[in-house]
């Protein structure tokens, strides 16, 4: 699985635990309903623990870098891009930081608007700098 294809699970899956919570075995079911196993599943489980259990701090970053919104004034699509990319800056080495903005950018753009790609743009680009 290319990693364009596993953000975009893992940014539905955040999407729909928008609340910082997922059912129990909800990313296991996810996977099976959408036939991703293996070592692709354990990748995707692994990314969307790792969010999970640094929300506090990856909410936090957001909020800090969010210019004329509260936080709870945040799309859910772009709240899930967001987190995606803040982990992917924060806390994924592997990514470079205009990676994961380009990739959280384009995703929120699918599932929101062209409108969306600034702003998702503005506060990681302003995560990353701050980082």
């Amino acid at each position: 699985m290319k990693r364009r294809e596993a953000r975009e699970h893992i940014f539905k899956l955040l999407f729909s635990g928008h609340d910082g919570t997922l059912p129990e075995g909800g990313v296991e079911y996810y996977c099976r309903d959408n036939e991703i196993k293996g070592k692709d599943a354990r990748e995707i489980l692994t990314k969307v623990e790792n969010i999970f259990s640094n929300l506090e701090k990856i909410d936090s970053l957001i909020e800090g870098n969010v210019k004329g919104y509260t936080f709870d004034r945040i799309s859910k699509v772009s709240l899930a891009a967001m987190r995606l990319g803040v982990y992917e800056i924060i806390f994924d080495e592997t990514i470079p930081d205009g990676v994961a903005i380009s990739e959280a950018m384009e995703i929120a753009a699918e599932y929101e608007d062209e409108k969306t790609k600034a702003f998702v743009n503005g506060v990681l680009g302003s995560v990353a700098r701050g980082k």
